[in-house]
């Protein structure tokens, strides 16, 4: 069963989405301003969504980009005290949606190395990987690639795909897709800070276990 504690950390990210995706009763969806992307301001959504995302959102990012208040209790997400404390989290998950949910599709995606973690508050991204894999013995970090700079608000609004309806497009167990890529997506918490975590979808994953097959195959004949 989920803790209390998980419960309390999804909250603000489960209200940002909610806020994000939030259509004004006054508007047909195809015209939601955060669908626009030459809107600078968050004016014309309904005022009480506006304050609370834009309060949500700027709180995130201005937290983030605060080191000194977390770095006595959250690891850096490039080190293996991060990857140890990821999994940990999923597995947890895993245990109360069981091998259909998400959590358990993002530890398959660990065990093969195509888990990414980001942080766009801070303009870095790298790949996870299993503290337990004997490749990974004596490795306690790596380094991150640099991606661009961007708050919550404009890297959700850039990466999550979204429906006819304006809402977010879900997987059959929950992800999200991040429309650059085709990836399935997660936006939510690692200890106390927001991250966005992406892996192959299983029908890319597939494709690419097909694509290995065949290509062992040719070498072997």
């Amino acid at each position: 069963m989920v803790s209390a504690l998980t419960t309390t950390r999804l909250l603000a990210s489960q209200m940002a989405l909610q806020l994000l995706q939030t259509p004004d009763s006054s508007q047909d969806s195809s015209s939601d301003p955060l669908l626009d992307d030459d809107s600078s301001d968050l004016s014309t959504l309904p005022s009480q969504s506006q304050a609370s995302l834009t309060n949500m959102l700027n709180g995130l990012s201005a937290n983030q980009t605060d080191s000194s208040a977390t770095s006595q209790s959250d690891p850096d997400m490039t080190s293996s005290s991060f990857m140890d404390l990821l999994k940990q989290n999923l597995q947890d998950a895993a245990k109360s949606e069981g091998k259909s949910g998400q959590a358990q599709a993002m530890l398959d995606a660990l065990d093969n190395g195509t888990l990414t973690v980001s942080d766009p508050t801070k303009g870095i991204s790298i790949k996870a990987w299993d503290t337990d894999a004997d490749s990974a013995q004596g490795t306690t970090g790596t380094t991150a690639d640099t991606i661009p700079t961007a708050d919550w608000n404009d890297f959700l609004k850039a990466h999550l795909e979204r429906g006819a309806d304006a809402t977010f497009v879900k997987n059959s167990d929950g992800s999200f897709i991040d429309k650059t890529t085709g990836d399935e997506a997660y936006f939510g918490q690692v200890g106390s800070q927001y991250y966005y975590i992406t892996w192959p979808s299983a029908a890319s994953a597939a494709n690419a276990t097909t694509s290995d097959v065949a290509a062992s195959d040719e070498t072997s004949a």
